[in-house]
């Protein structure tokens, strides 16, 4: 069940398993008043062993007048791959009222939100903790629709000891104390191909976002399955390529999320991303395609290539997904 709490935000109390350090249980406390901010709330849910599971959950924004958040704090047991909250635009096969909750199926389908600007994602247990620079929020419409999507794991490249579990809390910030506006860009490489045997197979492709003004990139975070090796990220200038790159990350379990990084993108610039992978000569993706891995959400048999980054100002052409 997704519940929707109106109500400061405190550090997630994080209760583990005393013999292996796993992510058991999270405690979020709300905001205390909803002019403070509020929360999303998934109720806890198992998994089968071999399962992985996805959820699409639907929220309504709880005002009647545009609001600012320069905080989210995100809490989450062991067991989840990502947990990426939308706000909903064009309605292809995926959707639902406020409270609604779609399994599998259409919420695995990346088409279904193929223009769903991102608010935050999270790829990582315990808690992940998103304040923003001084000035800069999210601007959120009244009554605004979200989607807040979970993918959990417990098969062999992951595991869920205990039960799935995620909190969210939006911290508000007067409206007055807001000079530029959150904005995000979502990217996928969709054209990966990584066969049985193969090591250090690289895929780069560019985003661009910054079509009419500069921006300033603020965080950023990578993502790709077991196979994956290293991910990196740099600035992209329309007229001199791909700068040195700004993100490095090696840990497809726990990827590193780069904040506060104040780096500025050219107009008409972006980012290039790529993504390295290996994989053993035993492993199998889809023994249709000669045991081949390519792009898909499954964690045990498909591969990703995804990055999410996090700028200012927001400008109504810098809603981008690169899909």
């Amino acid at each position: 069940m997704a519940v929707l709490i109106g109500a400061c935000t405190v550090d997630p109390v994080i209760v583990d398993t005393p013999d292996n350090g796993r992510v058991t249980d999270v405690t979020l406390t709300p905001p205390a008043t909803p002019d403070q901010g509020w929360q999303l709330a998934i109720s806890p849910f198992s998994l089968r062993p071999g399962q992985e599971l996805q959820q699409c959950f639907f929220f309504e924004v709880p005002y009647d007048e545009p609001v600012f958040v320069s905080h989210i704090a995100v809490a989450q047991t062991t067991g989840t791959h990502h947990m990426n909250i939308f706000r909903v635009r064009s309605v292809v096969a995926l959707d639902g009222a406020h409270g609604d909750v779609v399994v599998d199926d259409e919420c695995w389908k990346p088409a279904n939100w193929a223009d769903w600007p991102l608010v935050i994602n999270s790829q990582n247990e315990g808690n992940v903790d998103l304040a923003l620079p001084e000035g800069v929020a999210h601007r959120f419409e009244p009554r605004e629709k979200i989607m807040l999507q979970t993918h959990y794991v417990n098969a062999t490249t992951q595991v869920t000891p205990s039960v799935g579990k995620v909190l969210v809390n939006f911290d508000r910030v007067p409206a007055n104390a807001v000079t530029a506006e959150l904005g995000t860009a979502f990217a996928t490489n969709q054209n990966l191909r990584v066969c049985p045997g193969q090591s250090g197979v690289t895929f780069e492709t560019t985003c661009r976002f910054a079509d009419k003004e500069p921006v300033t990139i603020f965080g950023a975070n990578g993502h790709f399955h077991s196979r994956g090796r290293r991910f990196t990220m740099s600035v992209f200038n329309p007229l001199e390529g791909a700068e040195a790159p700004f993100y490095d990350n090696s840990d497809w379990a726990e990827p590193l999320f780069a904040k506060n990084l104040g780096l500025a993108v050219p107009t008409r610039g972006g980012v290039s991303y790529t993504c390295e992978f290996s994989a053993g000569p035993n492993e199998c993706g889809n023994p249709d395609d000669n045991c081949c891995f390519t792009f898909g959400g499954k964690v045990e048999f498909q591969e990703h290539c995804n990055a999410f980054v996090y700028f200012y100002p927001r400008r109504p052409d810098t809603d981008v997904n690169c899909f």
